[in-house]
């Protein structure tokens, strides 16, 4: 199996601002603006109203009716009326090639990850808590089940339900292609194939307490050294640092998915199998 990293999510270039964290723990992943997607943020489901969240913490910049690229879309209570749901994940251009290279498919398993931050209610506007740190922080997962180039969609009626995803509205770079989850996990069958992490833990925070959200804090057993492989974009072995009984890791800022093998690291199945341990 192999392990994707994968940097989802609202940030400094795509929307401009982070994902909130409520209440010092609860996380409300956002997704990216996207003009070509028939969804709009004021139709996800949620118990607080996204439009009005998004419009605040953008700084009036979007709103409601800004349309949203929702993606990875993993759970199927987040738009009513879909009574054929199967999550899905869509990815294209240099990021797709990259994937592809790397021989992700089936059985592999999507870590998503983006930028949060702490936000609180001030006269009847939301914004970022004044200090609160800027955070790397894993809040969702997707196993494959399926790979699909976007193309075959129109041509196979078993992947008529995908018809809807932002990856089959306007034109995308090359090799458009939706990867599908499992039902559930394979190797914990008691969980989803696909869902949301609602809880911000020290397991799922990849930031290093105390600095920028791109130095991160990883085990011991993932530095490259007498490995066969690395996480991918991270060969440059200057990026990994020992301190003591922690290793950090100076993350890239180009890239989208940064693809582990776990029959190099089999450390990493009991690392992901913490992740589930709290509540999901």
């Amino acid at each position: 199996m192999k392990i994707i990293l994968s940097r989802k999510g609202v940030d400094s270039s795509a929307g401009g601002f982070a994902s909130p964290i409520l209440g010092s723990d609860r996380l409300l992943p956002m997704a990216i603006p996207d003009t070509r997607s028939p969804i709009r943020y004021r139709d996800l489901q949620s118990e607080l109203p996204v439009g009005r969240l998004v419009k605040h913490l953008s700084r009036d910049q979007l709103n409601g009716w800004s349309r949203v690229h929702l993606d990875p879309d993993l759970v199927q209570e987040q738009l009513r009326g879909r009574d054929q749901f199967m999550p899905v994940f869509g990815q294209c251009g240099a990021a797709q090639t990259h994937l592809a290279s790397h021989s992700v498919g089936v059985g592999d398993l999507f870590l998503f990850f983006g930028w949060f931050r702490e936000v609180m209610q001030h006269r009847k506007r939301w914004r970022y808590v004044s200090n609160a740190p800027d955070l790397h922080v894993i809040f969702g997962w997707m196993q494959v089940a399926k790979v699909v180039p976007v193309d075959l969609i129109k041509q196979v009626p078993e992947y008529e339900f995908l018809k809807n995803h932002p990856h089959c509205f306007g034109s995308f770079s090359g090799h458009n292609t939706l990867y599908v989850g499992r039902r559930q996990l394979s190797f914990r069958h008691s969980i989803a194939g696909a869902g949301y992490f609602d809880r911000l833990t020290v397991d799922r925070t990849l930031t290093a307490a105390g600095c920028s959200r791109s130095l991160w804090q990883v085990p011991q057993w993932m530095h490259p050294a007498g490995r066969k492989s690395t996480l991918s974009y991270h060969q440059d072995i200057s990026r990994w640092h020992r301190l003591e009984d922690k290793l950090q890791l100076q993350s890239v800022a180009r890239g989208q998915e940064f693809v582990l093998d776990t029959n190099h690291y089999p450390e990493a199945r009991d690392w992901v199998s913490g992740l589930f341990s709290v509540s999901a």
